[in-house]
């Protein structure tokens, strides 16, 4: 339970509710936003112990009416925002909203029951009506009935075309000695490893590739053997495997669930990228992907924003090696033959830039390519010109490299192999860099 308390005096503690165990919270998602919103709280390692108190945050990247969820350890649910101190739930792009507000006397603090919690933005792009949300700010803390949580899931899927959404997990404990969950160490806590590479595809209208598996085998090799990524904390995608259900499951759920705070996560993609075919959004192809039907079956670009906010607190590393443009050359990583309709990496910079925006750093990605151009497969057809030189660098390097000195090794490589090669083509490595420090690839 969490204690309310207001002018320092007790005043309610929030009673249990029925058995639907909060699991609506999690249900409340949506994928293809076309903005972003981040929860936050006080604790950088997201651990509270009995008696702490409890400070929350809330940014939206465009304007938008906010609801913020509790979800305690035992399933009970409540409203934490609006409130009767901060009944006006209207959000401006790029406020931060804290919870409590100072100077609204009411604190929230830490009590039983112990273990993972969570909190969940919501933010509408207008006012939900479908549920009485007036008694949202009657207290300072708003348990929700079984029934009511079901309608607000309805409600915010009902009424508004555009809405967005965020969680995280806090894990409280009875003291802080007892915690199983320790401040980040000092160089970064645990790392993690993800590797997709798709050389063979589901879908006969795709151009197989041929060693864009190899490509993800090796640098996953590189990671265990160089990077301090522990065997039993990777995840390899090949081909088959690297369904866009398996790869929603590992971002979305299994990453999350097995890093905090504090740890490095690297993602690496090795295959085919597009476009649709207004040109408004971008997207990395699955094995399952289907030209078809890209919006249902390829991962796009909001989406793939929305699954890297589930590692909010964590070092993020992301290297693509896609095409943007379905080249016409030999060894080309393409799967069209006209120039233009393959541009995937754009997608990982924009959506990423807007989450950056609303607070969400330490995250970086290195692209085989710009917008305009192919990535290629080496002559040698052994592996991906921007994979081998990536290898090349971090497993050759007598001492100690960052991601950003990587970038820098790697671009003029990649950039001369191409021209030696391929006849008038060109291949630009390019990065986004949001770290707040550099993140040293071979400690």
């Amino acid at each position: 339970m969490r204690y309310v308390f207001c002018f320092l005096f007790f005043l309610c503690c929030l009673p249990v509710l029925g058995q639907s165990r909060g699991a609506f919270v999690e249900e409340i998602s949506n994928e293809h936003s076309s903005f972003a919103v981040r929860v936050d709280v006080d604790r950088s390692d997201r651990v509270y112990a009995k008696d702490d108190l409890l400070q929350v945050s809330v940014q939206s990247s465009e304007n938008g009416y906010l609801y913020l969820l509790y979800r305690d350890a035992v399933g009970n649910v409540s409203v934490l925002f609006p409130n009767r101190f901060q009944q006006n739930n209207f959000i401006r792009a790029g406020e931060t909203v804290p919870v409590p507000a100072p100077g609204s006397n009411f604190n929230i603090r830490i009590d039983e029951p112990f273990g993972s919690e969570m909190l969940k933005a919501v933010v509408s792009k207008k006012p939900l009506t479908y549920i009485d949300t007036t008694a949202f700010i009657g207290a300072n803390m708003t348990p929700v009935a079984e029934g009511t949580a079901k309608n607000f899931s309805k409600s915010v899927e009902k009424e508004t075309p555009d809405w967005a959404e965020h969680q995280i997990f806090i894990q409280t404990v009875p003291s802080r000695s007892g915690s199983s969950q320790p401040s980040p160490s000092p160089d970064g806590g645990k790392r993690f490893a993800v590797a997709i590479g798709i050389s063979d595809y589901k879908d006969d209208n795709i151009t197989n590739l041929g060693v864009c598996h190899f490509d993800a085998e090796r640098i996953l090799k590189m990671l265990t053997e160089r990077c301090g990524v522990a065997k039993d904390n990777t995840i390899l995608l090949p081909n088959e495997k690297a369904t866009l259900d398996n790869v929603r499951k590992t971002i979305k759920e299994e990453l999350p669930q097995r890093t905090k705070p504090g740890d490095t996560v690297f993602f690496f993609w090795s295959g085919h990228g597009g476009q649709t075919s207004d040109g408004k959004k971008e997207f990395l192809v699955p094995y399952d992907g289907s030209n078809g039907d890209a919006e249902e079956t390829m991962l796009m670009d909001e989406m793939f924003g929305r699954w890297v906010q589930e590692l909010d607190g964590r070092k993020v590393l992301i290297m693509i090696d896609a095409c943007h443009s379905g080249g016409m050359a030999a060894n080309a990583k393409k799967d069209q033959e006209n120039d233009g309709d393959w541009r995937p990496l754009r997608f990982a910079f924009t959506r990423l830039a807007l989450v950056k925006d609303i607070g969400q750093k330490d995250a970086a990605v290195i692209a085989s390519s710009t917008a305009a151009e192919s990535s290629f497969v080496r002559r040698e057809k052994d592996l991906s010109v921007f994979t081998y030189y990536v290898l090349q660098a971090v497993e050759g390097a007598s001492h100690s490299i960052t991601h950003t000195q990587l970038t820098t090794t790697v671009k003029p490589q990649v950039t001369r192999y191409i021209e030696q090669n391929f006849t008038n083509k060109q291949q630009t490595v390019v990065m986004q860099d949001d770290m707040t420090e550099p993140l040293v690839m071979n400690p």
